[in-house]
């Protein structure tokens, strides 16, 4: 399980690294166009929105591909209960070893997938990355130094503005499965 989970940190990392953080610095980097001088107030609010729509649904979609994994391991895992366990309360070291395999088998089999799933996420967030000549002008990625943080806003730049605060129950965590 521990290689598992390390594999999807992995991917995760990748994944907000190559795909995510374009999508998002580009959506606030369009986002910013909203509060400049001229624009009206009222229609800020759905402005940013618009701006930050594909950042919403890349990570909405990131997410949903996380949790079919992390199904999969579940209901894999849950086979592996019941043939082994059945419905019998007692459990035999012999059972618990047999537990562990299977377990260690599913993992194995989650691993497998996470080639494919990693491509399907690129070829679907392929089309909202921004084009990288538009994005990295006059943004944090150009090679000019990023301007300094105020305090308690962004902190962390650059790093801090290229990602979303995680879903609940968190990107690319797995579920624990202890026996």
């Amino acid at each position: 399980m521990e290689k598992l989970q390390a594999e999807v940190n992995q991917a995760t990392e990748k994944i907000e690294d190559e795909i995510m953080a374009p999508i998002q610095g580009y959506g606030y980097k369009n986002a910013s166009a909203c509060f400049q001088r001229g624009a009206l107030k009222s229609n800020r609010q759905a402005c940013v929105e618009r701006a930050m729509g594909p950042a919403s649904q890349a990570s909405s979609y990131v997410q949903q591909e996380m949790n079919m994994i992390s199904e999969r391991l579940n209901r894999c895992a849950q086979t592996c209960q019941d043939d082994i366990y059945g419905f019998s309360s007692n459990k035999t070291p012999e059972q618990q070893s047999q537990m562990e395999q299977c377990t260690s088998a599913c993992a194995s089999k989650c691993s497998a997938a996470l080639p494919e799933m990693m491509s399907r996420i690129v070829n679907t967030l392929k089309p909202l990355m921004p084009p990288s000549s538009e994005f990295t002008q006059g943004t944090i990625l150009a090679e000019s130094p990023p301007p300094p943080a105020m305090p308690g806003v962004m902190s962390g730049l650059p790093g801090g503005l290229g990602s979303l605060p995680p879903p609940p129950g968190g990107v690319g965590s797995l579920p624990n499965l202890g026996s």
